[in-house]
């Protein structure tokens, strides 16, 4: 818990308003193209503003769709849906800061039924830590790590160089592949549409 906020460059409580198609990346000569989702979240309370100007709505970008419009996501963290209210933690996805990313995939905690759930893979100490646990005392126990009596930021996790813009353009790929009966994943992951080839 303690490197998630330390690592975190933004940590908002939010809810999720929409999501449309984002960004394309890659090309036919790269090995395809790639499509991310932009997710627009209201965000009602900055836990951690690391220096930014948080605006009342800000767009996070989530992967995504392949180039034959299948869905897929990125190490068992599920898309968000329109109403999801949770925790976010982001770091700046472009140098302007028009949009933010996950500081990895275990960035977003959902609030259900006064219980927080993770989104870190289930195997994983975070999720453990994390996942099942009233609101109430998780939401004490990131303000305990975000107390300047302790620094202010919990335990930061050295971060690797930034990446090249060569780098920026590329998609990771952990070699899973996500469920696809009948072609589609089918599976409730898909709340928007795969977008026109335009």
């Amino acid at each position: 818990m303690s490197e998630l906020v330390g690592t975190s460059s933004v940590i908002v409580k939010g809810t999720v308003l929409s999501a449309a198609p984002g960004r394309k990346v890659g090309s036919a000569a790269d090995g395809g193209v790639d499509q991310a989702r932009d997710v627009t979240v209201q965000v009602n309370l900055v836990l951690k503003g690391g220096g930014y100007t948080i605006p009342t709505n800000i767009v996070v970008e989530e992967w995504g769709w392949d180039e034959a419009g299948h869905a897929y996501q990125m190490e068992h963290l599920s898309w968000s849906q329109v109403g999801d209210v949770g925790y976010f933690y982001l770091e700046a996805a472009d140098p302007m800061i028009t949009k933010w990313r996950y500081v990895n995939t275990q960035g977003r905690v959902q609030i259900k039924d006064g219980l927080v759930r993770s989104s870190a893979d289930p195997v994983s100490t975070l999720f453990s830590k994390i996942d099942g646990r009233t609101n109430s005392d998780f939401y004490a126990d990131m303000k305990y790590w975000l107390d300047p009596k302790r620094g202010g930021g919990g335990t930061v996790v050295p971060q690797p160089a930034p990446a090249t813009d060569e780098q920026q353009q590329q998609v990771p790929d952990d070699g899973a592949a996500e469920p696809e009966p009948d072609g589609s994943t089918n599976d409730g992951s898909e709340p928007t549409p795969y977008p026109s080839a335009s």
